[in-house]
């Protein structure tokens, strides 16, 4: 029999990782279903509120959307006022800066020109000491015009911040899918139990047939010894699944933060949910809905914005300033004396060493990409709702050949059973036969699977729409989706 089927397990086990980190902890095992006895049987439902609630990679996308929202709100900068509160302290023994600081407190006098009653005295204006000065000023700087990049940075801002939401969204549609995997992984390692468990039990009835058989002279000891080594080969495996279940049950808690020493089981039953019908025909062009792709196209708009920001920044710029300072030699924030200045001022970078231009060329080059990264997954993304449809489709057939399959290795291992009790057949035939009937077995729990985590697939990928569970792809989306 081979290992493949077995080690499914662990593998759809350990694709709950990814893009799922250890969520904010818990230590409430009932929000993810029932404890029965000594084991928690989880509901699927319940195991995707815990994850969209718990985990750590989707609250760090929701700050992120946060510091992208917050980042517009800043890009007002472009149009607003600026006003601005400081205080400065100067001490100097310049003879410049010292008759200039008596000046700005309008204290200036004939004697800090020199002029005395005995004369003029050159001494007091060139050597006049330490002086101190301390200015308060309110500073207030509006833009006039900025050749456009005020417009521009603000349009790119919301573009990145509505990128960000549909991030966010689909990283909360990225948690639901690995809730999904995480749950369904569980329950086919806890099938394959049942059916590794059925095996030992069919072989054990065999090594104690063949024992029977022996000792009435019916069968030879190479009889016995091999039904042994197959019914300890199948042991073996059934250990490996147990540990593939127990595996399967620590992501599940790794995923919704629930500490627990409880062992965890799928509170469903994989034969219970196949759906009866395949998936009903779907629109490959609803996949052009989905949220990455919405966030790359704000991404493109964002990209075209800022070649309008790097275009203006080699337009001439033109600011108002108005600045009210309050001067004393003595005391902090002290008003012996003010002034006013109101100016309008204009400037233009003409040449930066070429600085300009580059930054210019660069984002034209960064829209160009993220404008073919659009076009490319766009393309991508009818592809790989095709391809969900298409692995449903087959996931459904394979569930019906499964289904039959076992059907026939079931009557089979019957028959065979019967003939080698009879003497009309070997032991090499009963144990293939077996192993035939436990991989059939094997595979109808696989498919299973693979249809469940299809339909979830269907829906991450665009082509259905959220929680359908049976092939449901109506045109509805209940998803908010970000304002534009």
């Amino acid at each position: 029999m081979k290992r493949t089927w077995i080690q499914a397990a662990t593998i759809a086990a350990l694709l709950t990782i990814l893009g799922a980190g250890a969520g904010i902890g818990a230590d409430d095992p009932g929000r993810l279903g029932e404890v029965r006895g000594d084991t928690l049987f989880v509901a699927r439902d319940k195991v995707i509120a815990a994850a969209l609630e718990r985990n750590e990679m989707l609250a760090a996308s929701a700050a992120m959307k946060d510091a992208a929202a917050a980042q517009a709100q800043g890009a007002w900068r472009g149009f607003l006022p600026q006003l601005q509160l400081g205080e400065f302290f100067l001490r100097s023994d310049d003879a410049l800066s010292a008759f200039g600081f008596k000046l700005m407190n309008r204290g200036a006098t004939p004697l800090d020109f020199g002029f005395t009653d005995a004369g003029f005295v050159p001494g007091l204006l060139n050597e006049p000491g330490e002086t101190n000065n301390h200015i308060t000023r309110i500073q207030l700087m509006q833009p006039l015009f900025n050749g456009g990049m005020g417009i521009y940075g603000k349009q790119a801002a919301n573009a990145a911040s509505r990128a960000s939401e549909f991030q966010h969204l689909r990283a909360g549609e990225t948690i639901e899918f690995r809730a999904v995997q995480a749950f369904e992984g569980l329950a086919l390692a806890k099938a394959y139990e049942g059916v590794m468990l059925a095996a030992v039990a069919s072989a054990e009835g065999h090594v104690r047939q063949a024992q029977s058989m022996v000792d009435n002279e019916m069968a030879t000891e190479a009889d016995l010894l091999q039904a042994r080594v197959h019914l300890s080969a199948l042991k073996q495996r059934l250990i490996e699944v147990r540990n593939m279940v127990a595996v399967a049950g620590e992501y599940i808690k790794l995923l919704t933060a629930t500490e627990t020493d409880l062992p965890l089981a799928a509170d469903t039953t994989l034969l219970d949910e196949a759906a009866a019908a395949a998936p009903v025909t779907f629109d490959p062009d609803r996949a052009l809905e989905r949220s990455d792709l919405e966030a790359r196209r704000q991404e493109a708009q964002a990209a075209g914005k800022m070649v309008g920001v790097a275009r203006g920044a080699m337009l001439p710029h033109i600011n108002l300033g108005l600045q009210k300072d309050y001067y004393s030699l003595d005391r902090v924030f002290g008003n012996d004396a003010d002034s006013w200045s109101l100016g309008v001022y204009a400037t233009w970078d003409v040449f930066k060493g070429l600085q300009n231009i580059s930054e210019l060329k660069k984002a034209r080059a960064e829209k160009r990409a993220v404008e073919h990264m659009v076009d490319f997954e766009t393309r991508q993304a009818r592809v790989q709702a095709t391809e969900a449809w298409l692995n449903v489709k087959a996931a459904h057939e394979k569930v019906q050949v499964a289904r039959d399959a076992v059907a026939a290795a079931r009557e089979g291992l019957r028959i065979v059973t019967n003939q080698y009790r009879e003497g009309l057949a070997g032991m090499v035939d009963l144990l293939d036969t077996q192993a035939a009937a436990t991989m059939a077995e094997g595979n109808l729990v696989q498919a299973l699977h693979d249809f469940n985590v299809g339909l979830a697939n269907l829906t991450f990928m665009g082509a259905a729409r959220s929680g359908a569970a049976t092939g449901d792809t109506g045109n509805d989306n209940p998803r908010p989706r970000p304002g534009r």
